[in-house]
Order: structure tokens, then sequence, then C-alpha cells
């Protein structure tokens, strides 16, 4: 009779990536993507590799937060631009339930080492293998997204689109509007931040990142060649501007602004068709439109023909780390955006 013994051990991402050369990854499985939430986070990536009799099945990237007290463990975090990420199988056969066994050895290993918050989150198609955490007290939260099949000709998108989508295209493009594809140069990086402020200014609130951020984030994804950033035009003024990651696979939305003439001719339904092009001209299979949340721009996302697609959120907390996020939160919404718009009143 063999015993199982399955073990996990932590590497670093230079490790993980000779791992996974060979494998085909979803586009937050990218090496480049954990490098990149490392420095522009600012958040430590240890990579859980799980052995069976000694032969490596498993790993899962883990990104640390530790401030104060608080030891917080995600795969993502929360606030990375990273909806999910899920495990990686060194091999293919693995079986559902041996799948669940390495998820919970890795989540034992995590709180061995003094994690008091646990996030992990999956495809919600995904999520019979992260279930079983519920039976320690893990909860359950369901955020979703608009992914649109790429996988198609021009015309099939541009039929598959709502009526008043293809109308504000037309007049953007009757209007003289037209799309520029960027460079990580610091003046464009400048103005974007310039305009999201702006846009954020509007609300009483500020941008969740700092311009360095932004300037990191794409120089190092115009390095790995995963950037597109789209600028649309209105003679030499722009109107419209969009932060865009890719890979072979699949397009994210990650930031975007406008201003109020670009609304007027409808800039970011120009930029939006802009890249949907650019995922079928490169043979890019999906476009994901950075989820969903409020619902003026949920129902814009919507207008461009895409599914609803939901993420499994798996949450833990220590029961003062529960205490304190819920206070937190409420101090959030109920006084930060009040006291930001009586302060830009004021100003």
């Amino acid at each position: 009779m063999v015993i199982a013994m399955i073990k996990v051990s932590f590497i670093g991402v230079k490790e993980a990536e000779r791992l996974i050369s060979d494998i085909h990854l979803n586009l937050f499985q990218e090496i480049f993507w954990w490098k990149l939430i490392e420095q522009g986070f600012n958040k430590e990536c240890l990579v859980a590799v799980v052995s069976d009799n000694n032969v490596n099945k498993i790993i899962m990237p883990l990104f640390i937060h530790r401030i104060l007290f608080i030891y917080r463990v995600g795969s993502p975090l929360r606030g990375t631009y990273t909806p999910y990420i899920d495990f990686i199988k060194l091999s293919d056969n693995i079986n559902k339930n041996d799948q669940k066994k390495y998820v919970h050895k890795i989540v034992d290993s995590v709180l061995q080492k003094g994690a008091n918050w646990i996030e992990i989150a999956c495809l919600s198609e995904r999520d019979e293998v992260f279930m079983d955490l519920t039976s320690i007290d893990f909860s359950v939260e369901y955020p979703s997204t608009i992914i649109l099949d790429t996988n198609k000709s021009e015309e099939i998108l541009w039929n598959g689109m709502q009526g008043r989508a293809r109308n504000l295209v037309r007049k953007s493009e009757k209007n003289g509007l037209r799309a520029e594809f960027l460079d990580c140069d610091k003046k464009n990086v400048k103005q974007f931040y310039s305009m999201l402020e702006n846009t954020f200014k509007k609300s009483g609130a500020t941008p969740p990142h700092s311009e360095e951020f932004y300037i990191l984030l794409t120089k190092r994804l115009l390095k790995s060649n995963n950037l597109l950033f789209v600028s649309i035009k209105s003679g030499s003024d722009t109107v419209a501007m969009g932060i865009f990651m890719h890979n072979e696979d699949e397009i994210n939305f990650m930031s975007g602004t406008s201003t109020r003439e670009g609304n007027k001719y409808g800039a970011s339904n120009l930029m939006h068709w802009e890249v949907i092009k650019f995922a079928t001209n490169n043979n890019i299979k999906k476009y994901n439109f950075g989820g969903l949340g409020i619902a003026s721009i949920d129902k814009f996302k919507r207008s461009f023909g895409g599914c609803e697609v939901g993420y499994s959120r798996f949450v833990w907390m220590k029961f003062y780390i529960r205490i304190l996020f819920k206070a937190f939160t409420w101090v959030r919404f109920k006084l930060r955006f009040p006291l930001a718009m009586w302060l830009n009143r004021k100003k």
C-alpha cells in the first residue's frame, strides 16, 4: 500500500518561471504580471509548489501584504488589477479530488506561516475545486465582468454590438475622431493621469494608484510586449485614453478616461471598438472589460455584446480582522467620498 505524501514548498518567481516555461497560461498567470505586482504594488510573491510522492503537481502564486499585525495572503490580492489567477497544473492527470487536497494543503501551509487573512479567486466555472474551503470558514463572494468572444470576424463583432454603441462609434468617426496607439513615453502617461484625476474628481474621489505606478505599468508591459495604450484624438486634442494588458489569448481593460468633449462624441465607444478590432486582427480570443459594479458603466460595457462571466472569491479572516475590515469599509464609503466632495467644493 502506497501512502500519499503531499508536501508544500515555497519558491521565488524566477524559479517558478522555469517550472512553467512550456505551459499554456491565462493572462494573470503570466510571469511578467507577477513581477509587475511585486514591483508596482510592492507585494512579495511566494509561489507554493505542491508535490505528491515527490512529484510536482501544481503551483500557485501567493502575494503577501503586511501592515502592522495584518498578514494578508492573496491569490490574487484585491486592488492589484487581478480578478483571478487559479493554480497552474504541472501535469494533466490530476483528478478533482486531488486538486481539492492540494488547495487545502496550500491553505494549511499559509496558516502555519501566520496568515490572518487569505483570499483566493478563480473563474466561477472552476469553483468546484475551491468550494470545499467553505468547510473551514471561508466565505464566498461573486464579482463578475463582461467578456466578449473576439474569435470572430469584425463584421460579426460589429453586428453583435447594441445599436446605440454602433451609432456612437459612427458619430465619433463622423466628427473626425481617430485612434492612436501610444508608447510608454512619460508625457503620454502624465497626460493620461491628468485626465484620470479629472474623471475621478467629478465624483469627489482620487485615482486608486499613483502616477508613478502607471509609468511603471506601461513601461513594464511595453517591455514584455503586453501593452496596448490607446489615445482618441480630436484634431490635436486628446479626448480619451485607455490602458489595456494582453497576451495571445486575452486582452484586459485596466483603466480609461475621457474628457467632456470625448463623452459628447462617443470617444470611449470608438476606443473600445478599436481594441476589439485589435483583438480579432491579432487572433486574441477574448476581451475582458475589467469588471462590473457601477450601473451606468456596466450598461456601457454590456452594449458591446459580451456575456457576463462570474468569478468566485474565497475569503477567510481571523475574527478581529473581519471586524476591522467591516469598520474600514464603512468609513471608506460613508465618510471618505462625502468628505472628498466637500473638500473639492472648497477649492
